[in-house]
Order: structure tokens, then C-alpha cells, then sequence
């Protein structure tokens, strides 16, 4: 189980206080999932330090990496890249940040890792030029999920198969998908269930 000390607490706790859409990022499936890619970057790739994470927001991933990758190997360089101006103003009080659009980030030096979690909210064209741009040689971590109701997941997959194949993932270490609960449906008066897929695979050469 991760523990968090009440420095980590009290962080999160005042930027949900400066920022109140970041109370969205602490949704039980949104902690379940950073914490289920935390988990696999520590079991597959234990000796990544240098990562990069698009669409990061407020940076939470950032702060669960660092606390479940413990004890590093080596001094950790996460980060942290998203077009929102307030969230990568957050973030820039701990992590490296970049504001932009991720398929035009420019990697200035070698990674060991970049991880996006947020590809059903990428159309097909913005997804290609941003996988097209990580460096050959590279390890990467995606999540997508099957929640097609929500107007911004406009690739949105029924299976981790097709999760994988409209991901152009070729080199894989690992995959797998995960119920989670979304929203409860007022119509039928009952919860709502989903899958997250997601898949860490390899950039060589010939991707």
C-alpha cells in the first residue's frame, strides 16, 4: 500500500484549494489508475529515471512516481508536459515543465520513459505525430479507455486489442485493462462500469 507523509498531504490539499478543478485528478479511478502505472514502471522498468509525462495536469502522476519508485536509481528528472497554463504553473513548484501541445514537444535530450494517459482524448492525427516523435529506443507507458459518453474521448476503443492496434504498438513488454467505476447513471439509477487498457511498449528502430 502507498503511504503518503503529510508534506505530500498537505501539498495536494493546497492546491486543490488554489486550483479546484484539481479535486478531479483524486477520483478514485483516477488515483487507481496513476497508482496501477506507478506499480508497473517499478516492476518492468525499475532503473528509468529520466521521464517524461504528457498531459500531466497538476502533476499528480508526477508526485505518485516519485513516491512508489523509491529508493531511485539514481537522481529522478520527471517532466512534466500539458497545454493548461494554471496546472503547469502548479507543477513548475517541483517538477520541470513544459506548456504546449505534446505532439510538438522537442526532446532536447535522452529519455528512459514517456507516458501519456491521456490518448482517448487525442484524435488519430495528433496521436501519430506525437508517437512519431518519440526518440527510437525509447520505453513508453499509454492508457486509454472504453468510455465513449464523454464528449472530449473522441478515441475512445471497445478492446485492448484495438487499444493496441490504433496505438501503433508493436514492442510489447506488457498490457492489460482494469474495471473502474465512472459515473452513476441518474436514468437507471445504477453505476457505471469501464475499462482502462493500458500497455507498456518499446519505440525500435523500425516504429
Amino acid at each position: 500500500m502507498l503511504k503518503f507523509d503529510a508534506n505530500q498531504l498537505i501539498d495536494w490539499t493546497q492546491g486543490i484549494r488554489e486550483n479546484p478543478d484539481m479535486l478531479n485528478a483524486f477520483w478514485p479511478s483516477q488515483i487507481r489508475s496513476k497508482l496501477w502505472l506507478a506499480d508497473w514502471v517499478k516492476s518492468y522498468l525499475p532503473s528509468a529515471t529520466k521521464i517524461v509525462i504528457f498531459g500531466a495536469w497538476y502533476g499528480v502522476l508526477a508526485d505518485i512516481l516519485y513516491l512508489r519508485l523509491q529508493p531511485w536509481h539514481g537522481e529522478p528528472r520527471i517532466l512534466c508536459n500539458d497545454i493548461d497554463k494554471d496546472a503547469m504553473l502548479w507543477c513548475s513548484r517541483k517538477w520541470p515543465t513544459h506548456l504546449g501541445r505534446m505532439e510538438n514537444f522537442t526532446y532536447e535530450t535522452r529519455v528512459d520513459l514517456v507516458i501519456n494517459t491521456v490518448t482517448e482524448h487525442l484524435t488519430q492525427e495528433i496521436y501519430n505525430k506525437w508517437y512519431e516523435n518519440i526518440p527510437k529506443g525509447t520505453y513508453f507507458v499509454i492508457q486509454g479507455n472504453n468510455d465513449y459518453k464523454e464528449p472530449d474521448h473522441v478515441r475512445a476503443v471497445q478492446t485492448l486489442d484495438e487499444f493496441n492496434r490504433i496505438n501503433r504498438v508493436e514492442n510489447i513488454l506488457h498490457t492489460d485493462s482494469m474495471q473502474y467505476e465512472g459515473p452513476w447513471d441518474t436514468v437507471d439509477n445504477k453505476p457505471t462500469y469501464y475499462e482502462r487498457y493500458m500497455t507498456i511498449g518499446f519505440k525500435s528502430e523500425h516504429n
